[in-house]
């Protein structure tokens, strides 16, 4: 990376365009994307495609803060369940939406949704 790429600005990108894993992967290497884990690799999610989406950068980020206060759910024995469900816009392997919840004994005690675009 030369000294004046780092004032390049960034190709605005339609996320309803990205239909297919390749054009995701390829705006991965863009840097529009990022990869991120269904179920968190803590929680014993698998580290392979069956496991990850591809979202705006900036999301990962957003869903480690709620994997950890998962965590602290777990720890506390608050929440025995998991579950995170993504939502799509049209033919878009990126999620327009995406709902975490976790609980026990038949209750929600986490719900949070991450609009995504």
């Amino acid at each position: 990376m030369g000294l004046f790429d780092f004032f390049k600005k960034k190709e605005i990108i339609s996320f309803a365009e990205i239909d297919s894993v390749s054009k995701a992967k390829k705006e991965v290497r863009n840097g529009n994307l990022e990869k991120m884990f269904i179920m968190s690799p803590m929680f014993g999610g698998a580290t392979d495609e069956s496991n990850i989406l591809y979202v705006p950068v900036g999301v990962n980020k957003i869903k480690e803060s709620y994997d950890n206060m998962l965590a602290d759910l777990v720890e506390q024995g608050k929440a025995v369940s998991f579950d995170c469900t993504p939502e799509y816009r049209g033919d878009s392997v990126v999620p327009c939406k995406i709902t975490l919840t976790a609980g026990g004994d038949g209750e929600d005690t986490f719900n949070q949704t991450i609009n995504v675009w």
